[in-house]
């Protein structure tokens, strides 16, 4: 992993879970953690560990932090996330998908048409005049038996 993937995790687990503006502060921090440091970036990233788990800890910590209010706060979070990312848009390696998902949708209720279409055709072209045919001798013994 190098620096790039690491903001890229830590943002995509921070953004919708706290305010902007905390996602923005704990980048920074670790943005000038990064630069101050005379380590390499993958010895930083050895020692600060999974960007995920650092993500969580922020996260339980900013909760721990607003006490019974942290629900408010979160959900406030989640919808200033949802607004933000309303149409498609990129991030820092990150994009949004919803337009995939339309699309996804989109092809998979035209396969279930066709498999449908497939599936009457089917029975138009072969089974239908089977049964018409049981159908008719059916009529025809039960006319000749009178």
């Amino acid at each position: 992993m190098d620096r790039k993937e690491f903001f890229a995790i830590l943002r995509q687990n921070l953004e919708g879970c706290i305010p902007k503006e905390e996602v923005e502060s704990n980048i920074a921090f670790y943005r000038n953690y990064f630069a101050e440091s005379e380590k390499s970036d993958k010895e930083i990233i050895q020692e600060l560990g999974d960007p995920r788990l650092i993500a969580k800890t922020i996260i339980d910590a900013y909760k721990a932090s607003k006490g019974p209010m942290a629900d408010y706060y979160t959900e406030q979070a989640q919808r200033e996330f949802r607004q933000e990312n309303a149409g498609y848009e990129e991030g820092e390696g990150e994009s949004s998908s919803k337009w995939y998902d339309k699309l996804l949708f989109v092809v998979l209720i035209a396969a279930v048409l066709i498999l449908l279409a497939k599936i009457l055709g089917f029975v138009v072209v072969y089974i239908l005049p089977i049964v018409l045919l049981v159908v008719v001798i059916k009529i025809l013994i039960d006319y000749f038996n009178r």
